[in-house]
């Protein structure tokens, strides 16, 4: 893996707006603030990009190739039995998210977003602890 100060830096920080995310998300849902609502989805943004740029960290120092889009690299880590199936698949759902978020295609569905956020977070952390742990932190 990586520089470890790298990976502690990146998983601290995809920890701290998860959290973020899940905070606004969880307050947006009480006050109906569309203000609280799309910053919960910036935060969640921000999560799967910091677990995004780890993923290709995680294939460049292994030394494996990576694919052309963002969500296959975690295909890849699993093709290689770094994470399970299930994890990828999940993650690569979660890139997919990151895409309508950033691109803004066909609005955002915050109440689908929040929906699947338990489920969304707690495969996140997963991932998190995958890299933690094969960086040795």
């Amino acid at each position: 893996m990586v520089d470890r100060e790298v990976v502690r830096r990146k998983v601290a920080s995809a920890r701290a707006n998860l959290e973020e995310a899940e905070s606004l998300a969880q307050r947006s849902q009480i006050t109906n603030s569309k203000h609280d609502r799309d910053l919960a989805a910036f935060y969640l943004f921000l999560a799967v990009q910091d677990a995004i740029d780890l993923t290709a960290h995680w294939l460049a120092d292994a030394g494996w190739h990576p694919p052309a889009e963002a969500g296959e690299a975690f295909d890849v880590l699993a093709a290689h039995e770094a994470i399970s199936g299930e994890l990828a698949s999940a993650m690569h759902g979660a890139v997919g998210l990151r895409n309508r978020i950033a691109h803004g295609y066909a609005g955002i569905d915050h109440q689908r977003i929040f929906a699947e956020l338990p489920d969304g977070a707690r495969h996140l952390r997963a991932f998190l602890v995958a890299v933690a742990e094969a960086a040795g932190i």
